[in-house]
């Protein structure tokens, strides 16, 4: 999906704005040359969309836009995928968490030599770099920080790089990890003869092998990180999956089949149909070449 800079601004904007925003008593309003206000005592003919918070109400969703009949079609189509990342529930329990996962059509992420560049495409990446300029924190498991080496910053899109969230009971090479806060999560106390300035490690003990998901989300909470983007791997999707810790969940779907090779998603295995996690009112976007499928969960 291409995004016009004008548009790709407005939604750095609403980001910036809503910093500042009480769901509870306020409303934004988008203008026709793409600004954003807060409320603002006109009418809706006068502007393009209004932004309606209902924080308080379970049965509907937090936010609803109203939009004007000058208001463009491609518009609203970004802002269907792209808003939900930046309104999310600041009140709530745990932060808004979403996986992005780019696979084949067999459900692979990797050969089983571990080659995966490039499953996704070109748009498929930038749409992950949007996302990622959109919410707070970045996360991944020591593994896939291992084996990858991802930078989890901001390169292809306009916008400031989230919070590195990492996940590692065993100690982790940060020397060349890219410059930014990180928070280092683990459940022993992990010996480091260096850390930079920037990284912070929380331990968590919850008297288990792994890490807590529902813990380590609150103390993210509490450190002011209400939206979560989960980059991997295999295992810490599964946790969050099975923890009923996952708010949305993306499928990038690249034309190719592996027929063997890594899976991105490992459950249990399942008997029946009934058992199938459902993904609820799943929305489908083009990507260049291939399919993405969105859902909540």
């Amino acid at each position: 999906m291409k995004v016009k800079s004008v548009y790709w601004d407005l939604l750095l904007n609403i980001k910036e704005i809503y910093k500042n925003v009480d769901p509870s008593n306020e409303t934004l309003y988008i203008t026709n040359d793409y600004k954003v206000i807060k409320n603002a005592d006109f009418s809706l003919s006068e502007f393009m969309a209004v932004i309606y918070f209902y924080p308080n109400n379970e049965k509907k969703a937090f936010y609803k836009v109203t939009y004007g009949k000058n208001f463009p079609k491609k518009l609203k189509n970004i802002f269907k995928l792209y808003l939900g990342y930046i309104l999310v529930n600041k009140d709530a329990e745990k932060p808004f968490t979403c996986v992005h996962v780019a696979q084949t059509i067999d459900g692979k992420i990797a050969t089983v030599s571990g080659k995966s560049k490039w499953i996704g495409n070109p748009e498929n990446l930038i749409h992950n770099h949007r996302i990622r300029a959109l919410v707070d924190a970045i996360l991944v498991g020591g593994n896939t920080f291992r084996i990858d080496r991802p930078k989890l910053n901001v390169r292809l899109v306009k916008g400031h790089n989230p919070v590195k969230v990492l996940i590692a009971n065993s100690t982790l090479e940060l020397d060349d990890l890219v410059a930014g806060k990180t928070l280092l999560f683990s459940n022993k106390k992990l010996s480091y003869d260096h850390i930079p300035s920037d990284v912070e490690i929380v331990n968590i003990n919850d008297d288990a092998d792994s890490i807590c998901v529902k813990s380590m989300l609150k103390v993210l909470k509490q450190k002011g990180i209400h939206s979560v983007l989960i980059e991997g791997g295999a295992l810490t999707i599964r946790k969050f999956i099975e923890k009923k810790m996952l708010s949305r969940i993306e499928f990038h779907i690249a034309p190719m089949l592996f027929g063997s090779g890594k899976n991105g998603i490992a459950l249990d295995d399942i008997e029946d149909l009934d058992e199938a996690i459902l993904l609820n009112n799943p929305e489908y976007y083009t990507m260049g070449n291939a399919m993405m499928i969105v859902s909540n969960l």
